[in-house]
């Protein structure tokens, strides 16, 4: 889930008025502009490539392990068993 905030703040801008700014102040072209630039500059830069390349990590390691423990369900900060 840290990996998804991760792009989801790559996505919004990182830093300044970001998209959700832009949409929730009804400014909806400039937010769909930001919005393609920012997945641009996303897949273009070495950092953003990390970032998706950890979240792709992330997901894997998730799917992973909900094949590998179907019996384990997370909930809140306890994890639950069913017997």
């Amino acid at each position: 889930m840290a990996a998804g905030f991760s792009i989801f703040d790559d996505l919004n801008g990182g830093n300044g008025a970001g998209v959700v700014d832009s949409v929730l102040s009804g400014n909806y072209s400039k937010a769909l502009t930001d919005l393609g630039s920012n997945a641009q500059d996303l897949v273009k830069t070495d950092t953003g490539r990390k970032a998706l390349v950890q979240a792709v990590g992330i997901a894997a390691i998730g799917a992973w392990a909900r094949k590998a423990f179907p019996a384990t369900k997370l909930g809140g900060t306890k994890l639950y068993f069913r017997i």
